[in-house]
């Protein structure tokens, strides 16, 4: 298991995928403070041509909230990401017929999938605390001063929100037999929360509201209202991975 995880990593690094994933990663991070310090400029920029449509811009201000907003909205694209970037994680590897080699030579089918659960969980903690931290860096150097509430709390339930849907792309790659097929069923997924999202009692038990951790820095949501997310995430994490594995485990390679 160590020389496949081994293995799994090298692959990362010479595919070119952990410098990819670093660099938007980085990208997204600076995006977030560097918006919110241009958006004064640029609304001044923009300012006679709006006055020319009839809309008055009066003084924007700007401070840590703002770059935090941009990371929060910011977020779901970097989700967006390690998932399309990490869609063929095991079916690729059905399709060029590698798994079958390592089985042969006595590496059991449980810490194959346990292998990539490293990987893939690995990989996007690390890419997320690129995130997490570019933004943290450059938002306390351009405004020392300014405070903002349940950040780590916030930021650690985005993370757990990438967590669940990377679950599910274990459990759809141990079931698929395509990339197409697993992007569709992590979509699907997706959809279903989005739509449950309506219904009023079932917001603060989706998964959905561990997006919500700015209107956890504004007040306007408690921690005690995303207990139900977490717990609910967590065990659909633990029900993918041991429901994946036993399917990965029967399934033909």
């Amino acid at each position: 298991m160590k020389a496949f995880l081994r293995k799994e990593w090298m692959e990362t690094v010479r595919t070119g995928r952990l410098l990819i994933l670093g660099i938007i990663f980085f990208i997204f991070g600076l995006m977030n403070p560097a918006i919110a310090k241009l958006t004064p400029w640029l609304m001044e920029t923009m300012k006679d041509s709006l006055a020319e449509s009839g809309m008055v811009v009066g003084e924007v201000t700007v401070n840590a909230m703002t770059s935090w907003t941009q990371f929060y909205k910011n977020g779901l694209m970097c989700v967006i990401v390690i998932v399309l970037m990490l869609g063929g994680v095991l079916v690729n590897e059905y399709m060029k017929g590698t798994l079958v080699q390592v089985v042969t030579k006595g590496l059991s089918r449980r810490k194959i999938f346990f292998s990539k659960m490293i990987t893939v969980y690995g990989l996007w903690t690390l890419m997320y605390l690129v995130y997490f931290g570019v933004t943290y860096g450059y938002t306390a150097y351009f405004w020392p001063e300014d405070k903002v509430e349940a950040l780590v709390f916030g930021a650690f339930c985005y993370w757990l929100f990438g967590m669940f849907l990377l679950a599910f792309l274990l459990l759809f790659s141990a079931i698929a037999g395509n990339v197409g097929q697993v992007l569709l069923g992590v979509g699907a997924v997706t959809a279903v929360m989005f739509f449950l999202n309506y219904v009023p009692k079932l917001q603060k038990y989706l998964p959905l509201r561990l997006t919500e951790g700015l209107n956890l820095s504004l007040g306007t949501l408690k921690t005690e209202d995303f207990v139900p997310a977490v717990i609910i995430s967590c065990i659909s994490v633990a029900a993918c991975g041991i429901i994946g594995m036993a399917v990965f485990d029967k399934r033909n390679l």
